[in-house]
């Protein structure tokens, strides 16, 4: 084994790194916010190395995760952006029931299984990925959501999502926010970050992607997650507690906070016609298209508009699409609107990555979106190819 740099890089003699697209081609460079200062300037470009950095077992890695790196499942689009590979970026979540109430099966390695383990790394390691248990009533794969313009989605405040939560809509479209515990704060706050709006802070959401992600603790994130619920052996993990001591969190949070989002396409006649349709059919019922930030310390984050086309609150999606996963307030059926800027950008699309096309993902759609989905479909082939060509360039 030869460490370079104290952990950046690393050689594993002959063992190589799973054929599952592990080690793929260099995502496209990372574009800042505009209006930085020079101060924020240098935190992005010290975020984009941590962000992009691989991790090794000196480093905290394991015994089990998903990841090496972040840059490793968010790529789709340069680095930061969604999963590019199913292979890598596709998580599995579990859940189930227990004398009628819901369990994250913490005792058999959940709420999420980590599928890889040092023994890929080292021969002989004594723990084995994870795997689906048979007391898993409900199964999920999730896939990586983007971060592009994550800061300015951070910088939006509890007030104006919770102006949409009161707002009346039709079709019984009824958004509701997802209230959750912020382990940093010890404070419950609105969720707006991930598949069902679980994570509130980018600080957090960091935290928690080294944990799970990558097995590597930190001060708030501080116990190892165990291997499907059972003790690691002796000997299998020799970096004390915490892995890290929190500036590679921060330097990731920091780099995310300042991420700029991807330019939009500029739009033809046919996609200024569609974004109208768009909103005839009313899917701009959840997907909100603009939102503001309020005052921040940060001139880049402060009063800025957020064409980033969500209310950021849940909704019930129908059978189709529920995984049974609750998580915070959010229910089995419940996803957070996402985000439809740069979904052209995006290869997979919907929690799990199911669908490979926007008019595939509509299609999908039912729950609260029924209404809208009925009328996406009613439309003439002409009129839906608009709405497509106007969603392709955000």
């Amino acid at each position: 084994m030869a460490i370079i740099g104290g952990s950046s890089l690393f050689l594993w003699g002959a063992l190589s790194p799973p054929a599952s697209g592990v080690l793929q081609g260099p995502p496209r460079p990372p574009k800042p916010l505009g209006g930085l200062t020079p101060a924020e300037q240098r935190l992005f470009q010290a975020g984009v190395g941590v962000f992009a950095e691989l991790e090794a077992p000196p480093d905290g890695l394991g015994p089990v995760f998903n990841g090496v790196s972040c840059a490793e499942c968010h790529r789709a689009g340069g680095l930061g952006g969604a999963a590019e590979n199913l292979g890598v970026a596709r998580v599995t979540r579990i859940g189930g029931m227990t004398n009628g109430k819901y369990t994250d099966l913490a005792q058999v390695g959940g709420p999420l299984l980590q599928s890889r383990s040092l023994r890929e790394l080292i021969r002989g390691y004594p723990v084995p990925g994870e795997v689906v248990p048979k007391e898993a009533q409900f199964v999920s794969h999730r896939i990586t959501t983007p971060l592009f313009g994550a800061g300015l989605i951070e910088a939006i405040p509890d007030s104006a999502i919770l102006a949409l939560e009161r707002q009346s809509q039709p079709d019984g479209v009824h958004g509701v926010a997802n209230r959750v515990l912020n382990p940093d704060t010890g404070k419950t706050e609105i969720g707006r970050f991930g598949w069902k709006a679980q994570v509130s802070a980018l600080h957090w959401f960091s935290g928690d992607a080294y944990l799970n992600e990558m097995g590597i603790t930190s001060p708030v994130f501080s116990h190892e997650n165990l291997p499907q619920g059972k003790p690691i052996p002796k000997g299998a993990d020799q970096v004390p507690d915490p892995e890290e001591a929190g500036p590679d969190i921060a330097a990731a949070t920091d780099f995310m906070r300042f991420l700029a989002p991807l330019d939009p396409v500029p739009p033809t006649p046919e996609a200024i016609r569609g974004e109208a349709i768009f909103a005839n059919v009313r899917c701009t019922s959840c997907h909100v298209p603009t939102l503001q930030t309020g005052a921040n310390l940060s001139k880049a984050l402060s009063n800025i508009p957020v064409r980033l086309f969500s209310d950021l609150l849940l909704h019930r999606m129908g059978a189709g699409l529920a995984d049974g996963i609750q998580q915070g307030q959010a229910a089995g059926d419940q996803f957070r609107t996402a985000p439809l800027w740069g979904v052209g950008r995006r290869p997979f699309l919907l929690h799990d990555g199911r669908a490979n096309s926007v008019d595939q993902a509509i299609r999908l759609h039912a729950g609260e979106a029924l209404s809208s989905h009925d009328r996406y479909l009613r439309l003439n082939p002409r009129d839906r190819n608009a709405v497509i060509e106007f969603l392709n360039g955000l």
